[in-house]
Formats: structure tokens, sequence, C-alpha cells
């Protein structure tokens, strides 16, 4: 299967909040190992390899992390390592991946990526993306939404409902795109999930960046300035600074609701593969084995009479007693202790945290 898409992009910005201790300001999760092997970055790559060449494609993450990205992106030539002056979530950073790439190449196509995912395969991956770029083949105009088969009921996923058939694409029988529904309260997602025609949205997009950037000017004129004003500077001394001064001002929105949404008319879901987001400690549990005693394990763990936990020991060693259904995560300066049931709400722990300020601050 030869690569089809002309650029990857992958996003490897975000704090990883509910990974708190294990991810820090420092080293966010994405440029963490969970479950053993290499990061979820160095993973992202990997797959992302088997699509585009590293010299086409463009890693977007923080700017006090482009370090992190260039020691686990060896291949990826060190001007494609962007980092983001401050944190302006994904319609800024999709918007500057497909400035930069129609800088080169108005009609090239791209597949973006998160950096934080677990995927089943590289082969199923590549099979998904070959179907989008199959897509873009027939009508650039398209916008192609990687779309997956709830597993459950989720609340803390957008879900995507597929149309009209478009019939198979490598193997894949694709769908227009109905309707995109934002993340639902639980007996809406039931419904989503019984009536059989609404996905998960993965977040994978691709994409021709003339149309993202016309999308862009057509739904978010103010974003869509700000990218012209730094696109004018690629490829001159200017661009470091002028992307400093302008990336902080562009508006604060995520992909799905500032574009996405807005543009059902021209997408289209290409059902993919099992996938995972790895989005709190309950990650750990769905990817790893358990023991005799239903217990996930990394690293060292002591259990009597204790079931069903999910344990991060990092170097040292945890001892359990009498307990089920907990997150026990530790660090060399945090520990962290939680039911499973109330794993998510490790971002508001930290948040109460940063409120604190001061010696705090060091934890963070």
């Amino acid at each position: 299967m030869q690569p089809a898409i002309d650029y990857a992009i992958v996003l490897a910005g975000g704090s990883g909040t509910r990974f708190w201790p294990k991810s820090r300001a420092a080293r966010p999760k994405q440029f963490l190992a969970f479950g053993g092997g290499g990061t979820l970055l160095a993973a992202t790559l990997e797959r992302t390899a088997a699509v585009a060449p590293p010299e086409r494609t463009f890693v977007i993450t923080g700017q006090t992390h482009v370090a992190l990205a260039a020691e686990q992106a060896p291949n990826v030539p060190p001007s494609q390592l962007i980092g983001e002056p401050a944190a302006r979530d994904t319609a800024a950073a999709v918007g500057l991946a497909a400035t930069l790439v129609a800088a080169r190449d108005r009609s090239a196509s791209m597949l973006v990526c998160p950096a934080d995912h677990r995927i089943a395969t590289t082969a199923q991956f590549a099979t998904a993306a070959n179907a989008a770029a199959a897509l873009l083949a027939e009508e650039p105009r398209r916008i192609i939404v990687f779309g997956i088969a709830p597993t459950s009921p989720a609340t803390g996923y957008g879900y995507v409902e597929r149309g009209a058939a478009l019939g198979a694409r490598e193997g894949l029988t694709c769908f227009d795109v109905a309707r995109f529904h934002e993340k639902p309260p639980l007996e809406r997602a039931r419904e989503y999930v019984a009536g059989g025609r609404c996905y998960w949205n993965a977040g994978i997009f691709a994409f021709r960046a003339a149309t993202m950037l016309a999308e862009i000017a057509r739904q978010m004129p103010e974003l869509a300035r700000g990218l012209a004003e730094i696109g004018a500077d690629i490829g001159t001394p200017r661009f470091a600074a002028t992307l400093a001064r302008v990336f902080p001002t562009l508006p604060k929105m995520a992909i799905d609701h500032a574009v996405m949404e807005g543009a059902e008319r021209r997408a289209v879901v290409v059902p993919a593969y099992a996938w995972d987001d790895v989005g709190s400690f309950l990650a750990l549990g769905r990817a790893s084995a358990a023991d005799g005693g239903g217990n996930v394990v990394l690293g060292q763990l002591l259990a009597q009479d204790s079931r069903n936990n999910i344990v991060d020991a990092g170097d040292g060693l945890v001892a359990l007693i009498g307990v089920e259904d907990l997150v026990v995560v530790r660090t060399e300066d945090v520990t962290l202790v939680c039911p499973k049931s109330r794993s998510e709400e490790v971002k508001q722990l930290l948040d109460q945290l940063k409120s604190r300020g001061g010696e705090t601050g060091r934890f963070l």
C-alpha cells in the first residue's frame, strides 16, 4: 500500500491534565509511555510514517516542548517542529498547519492526528488514511473525519451521524455526514449507540490545505486574518517573530466547533479502527492485562485482598490491603488515590492546586 496523503500533521500540544500527577507541565502525557514501549508521540509518528514520509510531516507542539518533540521525532526536519507561543486550541493549530502546508502547495492533502491516541494497528490506520486520500482525489473540497464505532454510550466524545453511503474505498464503506453532535448527556448517548448511525468523532481529519483555509475564512474570519499575517512571513527571517506576536491573539476554539460542524455539507465519515483517546487513567485498564485479582499494574504492586485497581507505581512499590476499584498513581513527589469512577475529576483537583500558587507550583 503506497502512501497517498501528501502531509501528516501531528498535534502534540495540550497539557494532559487528567493524567496528573504522571503528566506534568514540563512533560505532558503525549511525551510519556503508558503501559511500556515508546511514548504516545513516538507511536503516533510511527503510524504517520506509513502514510506520509517524515520530510512531509509537521509536529505542532507547545513552544516549551519543542526540544522534547525533537528527541522523539529525530527524522522530522527541525524546521517542521513548530512551537506554539500560546495554547489556542485546535482550530488555531490546524489553521497554522494548513497555512504552513499551503505555503508549499495549496492543493496538498493533509492528515491531522492528535499525538495522544492509541490505535489498534498501523495497517488499519493506513487503510483509513488511504481511503480518505481516495475520497479527496475524487472531490478535493471534501473534509474527511474518521469515525469510530462506539462500544459504549460515552458522554466524553462528540458523535458523527452518517448520511448517504458513498460506497467502499480501501474496503471501508464511507458515508456523507448527516450531522455532527456535541458531547451528549448519557441518555442521548444511549440513543446514538442504539440507533447504529453514529460514530465517535476520533478528532482525526483529512482535507486539502486550500479547503481548510477557505472554510476558516468563511466561518472564522478573525482567525483567517491572523493566519494570513503569519503566512505572509513563512520562509523569511521574520517568521518566528511574527508567529510569536500574532499566534497568541488568535481565537481560542476547538476545530470541531469552529469549522467541522459548519462544513457538514462537504464532510464525509470514514469508519475506522479500534481506538482509544487515552483520556484518563482508565485507559491503562483498557490497554494492559490485569493480574489474577483484576488489578492493572505498571511497576511493582504488593496486594492483599485487593481487586480491580489501576496502579502506576512509578519507580517504587505500591502496597494495597483490602481495597478495590481505585486508581493509585505514585510519582517522585506526588501520590494520587481516587475511585476509578471519579478519575475524570483529576482535572478539577489540579485546578484547585493551581489556584493555591506559591510552593504548590513545583507539583504542576
